[in-house]
């Protein structure tokens, strides 16, 4: 019985491992792109940036007594960023989560970016929540000191379009970062749950961050992330770890039985 369970698991990391490869052959991450997590900093809320409103504002503005979902990508970005803005604002609609009880703050990363295209994309997300979060634009200096602390790393391309990862950062009310959510489709219930950590001043806890790493489903290749498939390879290998102890426990049980 214990080889044949062995032999389950071992399928199952097997499995997982060959998703990974496959899912590295159809979406090569771009090397200059990444998160860096930095749980626990707090956010430069100092930094000026422009409104949807064309109004100068601080950060500082939109933390307070909320967390805050804080999404960082181009505005005009025609593929990554739309789903990912579109799986944030679905997520909070379909997990229950109050509106009024979080704050979205989009911000781009794009120093062209313009008033006019934040204004209509506020308008667009606005039917979801009643508000549509807040979307600023800013310089470059601002812009690169917002994504340091963050750890969001990017690079420009030469068609004004950019090289950057796909997720975002959950903050408490005082502006230092909860958790880090990564992909661009998310579970619902653990999105709300670590809306409620944040709320609260906590950082998420490793279930937590394992129920949201799960949810991250590549729709265009029809498989889970790499990201999601090493969580999968790392709960394997701790099942079979528990596994192995556990025979030899039961082996010396039965040898001084």
């Amino acid at each position: 019985m214990m080889r044949a369970v062995l032999r389950c698991v071992l399928l199952l990391c097997l499995l997982a491992g060959e998703g990974v490869h496959a899912q590295a052959l159809r979406l090569p991450a771009p090397p200059q792109a990444g998160f860096t997590q930095h749980v626990g900093a707090a956010l430069p809320l100092q930094l000026a940036f422009v409104d949807d409103g064309g109004r100068l504002v601080r950060l500082a503005r939109y933390f307070s007594d909320k967390p805050v979902v804080l999404v960082l990508g181009y505005f005009h970005c025609p593929n990554l960023c739309s789903t990912l803005f579109d799986g944030v604002w679905q997520a909070l609609a379909q997990g229950g989560a109050v509106p009024g009880s979080y704050r979205l703050l989009a911000v781009s990363i794009d120093p062209n970016e313009t008033v006019a295209r934040a204004a209509a994309r506020r308008q667009t997300y606005r039917a979801l929540d009643g508000d549509g979060g807040a979307w600023l634009t800013g310089g470059q200096d601002a812009i690169a000191a917002l994504a340091r602390a963050v750890g969001y790393a990017y690079q420009a391309g030469g068609d004004g379009e950019f090289a950057h990862p796909a997720g975002f950062v959950v903050a408490t009310p005082d502006g230092r970062i909860s958790q880090y959510v990564m992909g661009v489709r998310f579970a619902p219930a653990a999105l709300r749950t670590a809306l409620r950590a944040a709320g609260a001043g906590r950082s998420g806890t490793l279930a937590q961050q394992f129920a949201l790493l799960c949810a991250h489903f590549a729709p265009t290749s029809g498989r889970y992330d790499g990201a999601a498939m090493a969580g999968v390879r790392a709960a394997c290998l701790l099942v079979l770890a528990s596994l192995v102890v556990a025979g030899l426990r039961w082996r010396a049980r039965s040898r001084h039985a």
